[in-house]
């Protein structure tokens, strides 16, 4: 064995190998995660001074907690849902939503809609961009589509994650044909809300967004299975994107081959970027929003963090003066009162979810019975007309003659009062009185001859 200031060679050879195998494996990690933030979405540069002078005109701003601004539609009928007036189109950014609301540019392809138990449907904003955000259901007859709620986010190699247990209600959810899926109008043909509980029951759930050369994709339902099953062919269409607002409202109603979709300038981003000047209206009531559990406008509730974690810090130094109390112990007792605030809170979103749902299926039992004894009247109604027009109808009886022809005579059915039927039964004993003094008359002069 050949040894190198006392240490044998090939003990030095098996060292070096290791460095080396360390220094690939290093070398393989940075590349990978280099490939891993290429991979990434580029930030959309969108500010929300952008979106509440955009949307100010056709809703209302309203603030439901700290720094967390929503916005309702205005002018809106009361069954209306988000993903209604519209139609859809395959693109290379898979299934599009092309809407006809002059809204629809920023509620549809940003953020996230939510059905509030006070409000109604209100738009929670976020700053990526998508082609829609929705969640999907399916069955042999029946395609539907239901608006993703602000827990759900999209991650890159998972694609739509749930910071909760979410299910959307069946009242949420759009469904149509497959042959009336691409339609100009699909407003048209969208079932009536009170057959969804059972096109729900049996469809099948799925969301489908990935990542495909730095485009964000909702793949949704496979274009050739809605093909085979609506019966013809779906064209892809080109999105062309209009950075002018004015030129987006000239275009967009237009039918073709492309899509206007409008982005913002980074000028006018920039023009809006420092707005401070919002009009914002106070929540009057307690929001069923959990809003710890959001997964969008990360921006927003990081600063409603800030503030809500310098309050905390001022109850916790202001307790410790007056108490001389330890500041740890102080911590700890902040820390179970926010754990047992939490809980309270998540056992009464499932109060209010369970409440919610108990309310709607008695709102249908109470339609049905409501409509039961409508029902009932209708039928009874009926036949009362049948019976009256019965009796109202002339008889028709036919009678011989002694010359042996047929004469129609029709018995009317009215029938004559008390005091007619007095005056002809006077009349009818004065001809026998008369008749029977003609009789009597005749027969004396009989005798007398």
């Amino acid at each position: 064995m050949i040894y190198n200031d006392g240490i044998p060679i090939d003990f030095l050879d098996s060292k070096r190998r290791c460095a080396v195998k360390r220094i690939i494996l290093i070398l393989m990690i940075i590349l990978n995660a280099n490939i891993y933030l290429s991979a990434k979405p580029k930030p959309v540069g969108i500010s929300f001074g952008i979106f509440y002078n955009s949307l100010s005109q056709y809703g209302e701003w309203i603030e439901l907690d700290f720094g967390m601004n929503v916005w309702r539609p205005r002018s809106v009928h009361r069954d209306w849902r988000p993903y209604t007036i519209g139609s859809w189109s395959w693109t290379k950014h898979g299934w599009y939503w092309d809407s006809y609301e002059p809204f629809g540019w920023a509620t549809y392809h940003y953020g996230r809609w939510y059905y509030d138990e006070y409000y109604g449907w209100i738009w929670i904003p976020d700053y990526e961009w998508g082609p829609s955000w929705v969640e999907w259901r399916y069955d042999d007859y029946y395609i539907g589509w239901a608006p993703l709620p602000p827990y759900a986010g999209f991650r890159i190699n998972i694609g739509i994650q749930f910071s909760i247990n979410w299910n959307s209600h069946y009242s949420y959810w759009n469904f149509v044909r497959y042959d009336r899926f691409c339609h100009n109008r699909v407003h048209y043909y969208i079932v009536d809300n009170s057959r969804n509980h059972r096109i729900f029951s049996r469809t099948k759930y799925r969301t489908n967004y990935y990542m495909e050369r730095d485009r964000l994709v909702n793949g949704g339902l496979d274009r050739d299975y809605i093909e085979r099953k609506a019966g013809y062919r779906i064209s892809e269409r080109d999105i062309a994107s209009v950075k002018d607002y004015k030129s987006y409202e000239k275009n967009r109603s237009s039918y073709g081959d492309r899509i206007i979709s409008y982005r913002p300038s980074e000028k006018e981003i920039e023009k809006y970027r420092n707005y401070n000047d919002y009009e914002v209206k106070k929540s009057e009531r307690r929001t069923s929003l959990d809003n710890e559990k959001l997964v969008v406008n990360d921006r927003a509730y990081s600063t409603r963090e800030r503030s809500s974690d310098r309050n905390n810090e001022k109850l916790v130094n202001r307790d410790s003066e007056n108490r001389n109390v330890d500041f740890d112990k102080n911590k700890r007792e902040l820390n179970k009162r926010e754990n047992i605030d939490l809980r309270n809170d998540k056992n009464e979103n499932r109060i209010r979810d369970y409440n919610r749902q108990m309310e709607f299926e008695k709102k249908e039992k109470r339609e049905v019975k409501r409509d039961e004894p409508r029902i009932e009247r209708n039928r009874e109604s009926e036949m009362k007309n049948n019976r009256s027009t019965q009796q109202s109808e002339p008889r028709i009886e036919f009678k011989r003659e002694s010359n042996n022809e047929r004469t129609r005579e029709y018995n009317k059915p009215d029938i004559p009062s008390r005091p007619e039927r007095r005056v002809e039964s006077n009349e009818r004993n004065e001809r026998s009185k008369s008749s029977e003094r003609t009789e009597r008359n005749n027969s004396s002069e009989r005798k007398r001859r």
